[in-house]
């Protein structure tokens, strides 16, 4: 009747052997002898008139060419990101770290420890317990540490001295590999310049923009009218283990499907010694 609302759950089956792409899922109710296949919103306030909005039911679904590595990865949440949830819609082991955990659990179970963005502003807990993060990375682990203001590296949490500020606001800007024989670009997935197409919103942020020879760059970009920048995604080698810095914009790109997102967060985590 009118005024009432219905859920239903339905689930939805890849076919084999689908090409990668991205397709529509459209949806329709039928009552009676009529389908409805159209969404409505309705836009209404005091000094306007109302308005209604009418959209196909669909949502688009990505099928990304993706390989892993197995790996236990570990999860530090920031500012809030979906991150996480894109790691375990890849078929990978990710848990959750705590402040407990953090501060006193067995960190050498993981492979591999990620800390959210802005999570060294948020939380205080991770700042207090950064060397165990290092040390975990010196041990032998990899350590990815994702966007974080500019205070992350004037209060020296990171393992080497750095400086941050530059950022890369037009999501097209040029992407170059700046050493396209590493395995971040090669280990599972072959990534090329392809990956970086169909991004949303910006490419990075807070990127490294002076760093320790210790730090290596491994993309570079930058605005139009702006100097070459190196810094979004640097690596370094730390004791038995390796630190990762990416400020380029996964947890944008994730929760959009872009697909290179997926592939070079896939290599990322399986970055090890």
């Amino acid at each position: 009747r009118k005024g009432e609302s219905r859920s239903v759950q339905f689930n939805v089956k890849i076919p084999a052997n689908v090409r990668p792409g991205s397709y529509a899922i459209k949806a329709s109710a039928v009552i009676g002898d009529t389908a409805f296949s159209r969404s409505i919103r309705t836009l209404t306030y005091p000094h306007i008139q109302t308005h209604r909005f009418y959209n196909d039911a669909a949502v688009r679904a990505n099928v990304i060419d993706l390989k892993t590595r197995p790996s236990k990865i570990g999860y530090i949440p920031g500012s809030g990101d979906s991150v996480p949830q894109a790691i375990a819609q890849m078929g990978l082991n990710v848990e959750t770290i705590d402040e407990h955990t953090l501060a006193a659990g067995d960190l050498s179970r993981f492979d591999t420890i990620v800390v959210g963005i802005r999570a060294y502003q948020v939380r205080t807990d991770i700042v207090a317990h950064n060397k165990r993060l290092l040390e975990f990375a010196e041990k032998g682990g990899t350590l990815v540490v994702q966007y974080q203001l500019s205070g992350y590296t004037q209060q020296n949490l990171a393992p080497f001295p750095a400086r941050q500020g530059p950022r890369v606001a037009d999501e097209n800007a040029k992407v170059t590999i700046v050493d396209p024989a590493h395995p971040i670009f090669n280990v599972p997935n072959k990534i090329t310049d392809a990956d970086f197409t169909g991004w949303v919103q910006e490419r990075n942020l807070y990127n490294f923009s002076t760093m320790d020879p210790k730090y290596k760059g491994l993309l570079e970009s930058h605005d139009v009218n702006e100097t070459e920048n190196a810094g979004g995604l640097v690596v370094a080698d730390i004791g038995r283990g390796k630190y990762v810095y990416c400020s380029y914009s996964l947890f944008r790109q994730l929760p959009a499907g872009v697909p290179g997102a997926y592939r070079l967060l896939a290599n990322i985590l399986a970055f090890n010694g």
